[in-house]
């Protein structure tokens, strides 16, 4: 009976293709959310975002991203400079007014969530898990800090193989609303040590992907500003960044928000997270040093493509957000299930920013070298800049050969000629 309970709570509750994460559209693009979610508000202050024809260099990038769109489980895809929208297509039956499921990518909302909270003054990166969350004293999970937790380096237990730390029961009383995320991270089983070969793993020793950390985070900064979690997130974050549409935030019945993945919003909409989080990076103060460390390596993402459980493609981890991906230098990543992607360029000179939502996630090496020849080319302007005409780009041309090397084989060579290693 043990072993039979080990195995069900290692099941995954994500599914999957061919072995490769899967988003299906009833889960990518739900239309209406449970009675019981937020349902997010347009900002006061709306931000607009331009358009303008794409430059020849451009247009050959363009090209072979319209030929992914339409040969690969893309639903949308967006290339930008700026605050400027030089292209974005969709596949049906995803379309402009389609909300979308972040999945992961929610994690780096947390991120900057926290930011906000510790700019604020309600939190510092060295306040630890019991002392807003006194359901984890004496627990090892308790003993996690802010800036553990943001590495997701709480030491706390590994998570399914999804990332999840829930049972498949506890996921069925999840989609009828009966589970309280709260009671879930407070768990023995979710809130023991992660045990090593030899001893349990202190927080911050080791990096392991999963949802307890930002599930926490959510909780703690609730209880820090004294703010339900959906109302930080819209004054926080959905009113700065200058969202134009309602969406959905995901949520238990308490309004304990679901921090690693709750976001839901329209194509449009994630670009203007993108150009906030971009924007953010330039600034002096404690908010634009917050994001400068989120999009750097803060923690190792150990091993090769091959043999890291999470993020193959990537070498290092932020602050919710991942990082030193070879095949796209100086670039960091939000990231989701299925293939959703925010990709942002972190030279401050370069303004190059990729967006895409997916089916399935087979098929990122071939974003990641679209992304790399975007932000190949010379930012054509910046933000606010007068005089950008409201054209899209022009139709394609020549369509980029396909590529049969899989995400790990792709990213196994470059580390290789990166190391010198290619003949």
């Amino acid at each position: 009976m043990i072993g039979c309970a080990a195995l069900a709570v290692a099941q995954s509750s994500n599914p999957y293709v061919d072995g490769a994460a899967s988003a299906p559209d009833s889960w990518l693009l739900v239309k209406k959310g449970k009675p019981w979610w937020y349902t997010t508000q347009p900002s006061p202050t709306k931000v607009a975002l331009r358009q303008r024809a794409a430059t020849p260099s451009e247009q050959q990038v363009i090209d072979r991203a319209r030929y992914l769109v339409a040969n690969r489980p893309a639903k949308a895809f967006a290339l930008m400079d700026s605050d400027v929208v030089v292209y974005s297509e969709t596949k049906a039956p995803a379309d402009l007014e389609s909300v979308y499921f972040g999945y992961s990518m929610g994690k780096t909302v947390t991120a900057m969530a926290v930011g906000q909270a510790i700019c604020a003054g309600k939190l510092k990166l060295d306040t630890r898990a019991s002392d807003w969350m006194p359901e984890l004293a004496g627990k090892a999970l308790g003993a996690a800090t802010v800036y553990d937790l943001l590495r997701m380096a709480s030491g706390s237990a590994d998570p399914n193989p999804d990332s999840s730390v829930w049972t498949p029961e506890q996921f069925k009383e999840w989609s009828r609303g009966d589970l309280n995320l709260v009671n879930l991270v407070s768990e023995d089983r979710v809130a023991k040590a992660q045990r090593g070969v030899f001893s349990d793993y202190k927080p911050g020793e080791l990096f392991s992907y999963k949802s307890t950390d930002p599930t926490v985070l959510g909780v703690m900064v609730s209880r820090a500003t004294n703010t339900v979690w959906n109302q930080w997130i819209q004054e926080r974050v959905l009113n700065p960044m200058g969202a134009a549409h309602s969406g959905f935030y995901v949520q238990d019945r308490q309004q304990n928000g679901l921090a690693d993945s709750g976001l839901r919003m329209r194509l449009d909409d994630w670009m203007r997270f993108a150009v906030w989080v971009k924007r953010s990076s330039k600034e002096q103060g404690c908010f634009g040093d917050f994001v400068r460390k989120a999009l750097s390596t803060q923690i190792r993402n150990s091993g090769s493509p091959a043999s890291r459980k999470f993020g193959k493609a990537f070498g290092g981890y932020g602050y919710f957000t991942w990082t030193e991906n070879p095949a796209v230098p100086n670039t960091a990543w939000a990231s989701g299930w299925g293939g959703q992607r925010i990709g942002w360029n972190t030279d401050p000179a370069n303004d190059r920013m990729v967006v895409t939502f997916s089916n399935i996630q087979n098929w990122m090496a071939d974003v990641d070298e679209v992304a790399r020849d975007w932000n190949a080319l010379r930012s054509a302007q910046t933000f606010n800049q007068p005089g950008v005409q409201t054209s899209q780009s022009v139709p394609p041309n020549r369509p980029a050969l396909p590529s049969d090397m899989t995400h790990e084989q792709r990213t196994e060579e470059i580390l290789r000629e990166l190391a010198g290693g290619k003949q």
